[in-house]
């Protein structure tokens, strides 16, 4: 039961992805204002165009039918949109069927980096225009002695704004100067400003971190492919624009802190737009787990010889500052700086007056810890040496007693062979014949 209910949510949170993208309305002629007696077709592309289904179409905000197909026609005045089973509503269509004379055609959708091309058409396209004027916001953008369309090549946000036009007709008798009405039209933004996000804005040192550049294209212009580009300190990450909007960074270090921004660029239309500065700072890892060696091991050292104390840490990033010391003594004996976990530091020659509890130190700029004592003994050399002695000494003393026994056997053994059972008869001490064994007996 459980595990229906999850898959009943998972398929619903599914379907709302599915229809959370907008179905989108095409115009063929692309004009929203057509003379009167004319028709326009109104295609609905939904999320999912090549899958069949049905096409529900509003008017004015009320459903005016549904149909198996996407497109109908129409010559009303009115508010269309549409919706399909895999999409949501669309945005509106205002279309503008007109009796007027005159009238200015202008594209339903108009996107930064789009072409923008204005038609100013009389009706029944009898009677031909000399003199035709476009005004953008009631100042002559573009004049032209004859018919003609106005193009303008890649239009930005500012070419939103109200356009008319007027054109000089001439009759049989005398020439009329006409106007259209005037059109208000919203250049869209192809995408906005990306966003740059990260997974931290406090990294730590030696751990991954993810960059996202999110920014979003239109539904009318999904076809449309976006590049990336991300930035520390004005100094581009990596060369070149990307396909991907996502920058995975494997490790990162101290040095890595720094602003963040991206910038996202439709490449055919050569429009690019630079998101949001992100401070990331990257923390050091604190030392820890710090101990210091001797060597020789235990600290115990003969005087003229030299003493090693090694300082190591079991955890810390960054360059890290070694030092050793003395108990008693306010200087430290010296420090290393690197980038390691271990460094030692090397007394050349001891002296009695050295012997003492030593310890070390590590900083990395987050923390400083200290290690525990170790206590070092010199020995004296002439005492060292008296001990070298008696030790020969006793070692001698030791071989000597050990060939006495050794001695004191052989002589019983021959003292066994003399006057034991099988001795002959009759031999003297000064005839017998001393071995190791016992005698071969004569057959």
């Amino acid at each position: 039961m459980l595990l229906w209910a999850l898959l009943l949510i998972l398929g619903l949170v599914s379907a709302q992805a599915s229809i959370s993208k907008k179905a989108v309305v095409h115009l063929s002629p692309p004009w929203t204002t057509i003379f009167k007696g004319e028709k326009v077709t109104l295609t609905c592309h939904g999320f999912n165009s090549s899958k069949p289904g049905t096409t529900w179409w509003y008017e004015n905000q009320q459903l005016r039918d549904s149909w198996s197909t996407n497109s109908i026609e129409t010559n009303q005045t009115g508010e269309y949109r549409c919706q399909t089973q895999d999409s949501a509503l669309s945005d509106p269509v205002n279309l503008v069927v007109s009796s007027d004379l005159l009238i200015l055609q202008v594209p339903y959708s108009v996107f930064e980096g789009d072409t923008l091309v204005l038609r100013c058409q009389g009706r029944d396209h009898v009677e031909t225009a000399t003199n035709v004027t476009y005004y953008k916001n009631g100042r002559i953008s573009s004049y032209f002695l004859k018919y003609s369309n106005f193009s303008i090549p890649r239009v930005g946000l500012s070419y939103s704004g109200k356009y008319h036009c007027t054109g000089v007709f001439r009759g049989t008798f005398f020439a009329q100067k006409r106007s259209s009405r005037k059109v208000n039209l919203q250049v869209q933004e192809l995408f906005p400003s990306p966003e740059l996000k990260t997974t931290t804005s406090h990294p730590t040192e030696g751990t991954p971190m993810t960059l996202s550049c999110e920014t979003q294209l239109p539904p009318q212009r999904s076809d449309i492919e976006l590049h990336f580009s991300f930035f520390r300190n004005n100094r581009v990450i990596m060369s070149g624009w990307k396909k991907s909007q996502v920058l995975q960074i494997p490790v990162i270090w101290r040095k890595d802190s720094g602003s963040y921004w991206c910038e996202a660029k439709a490449m055919t239309q050569n429009i690019w737009k630079q998101s949001n500065h992100v401070k990331i700072s990257v923390k050091r890892i604190p030392i820890s787990g710090i101990l210091m060696e001797t060597q020789p091991s235990g600290g115990q050292v003969t005087e003229g010889e030299k003493l090693v104390l090694i300082c190591s840490i079991a955890r810390g990033t960054g360059n890290i500052t070694f030092s050793w010391h003395r108990v008693g003594i306010k200087a430290s004996l010296g420090e290393k700086t690197r980038h390691s976990l271990k460094e030692k530091f090397v007394l050349s020659v001891m002296n009695e007056t050295d012997a003492g509890e030593y310890y070390c130190t590590a900083n990395n700029g987050i923390n400083n810890i200290s290690s525990l004592t170790a206590k070092v003994t010199v020995r004296s050399r002439d005492l060292s040496s008296q001990a070298n002695s008696s030790e020969n000494i006793g070692r001698l003393a030791l071989g000597l007693i050990v060939t006495q026994f050794i001695l004191i056997g052989l002589s019983a053994s021959a003292l066994l062979f003399c006057f034991g059972p099988w001795s002959k008869p009759g031999t003297s001490w000064g005839h017998c014949e001393f071995s190791s064994g016992p005698p071969q007996q004569s057959k």
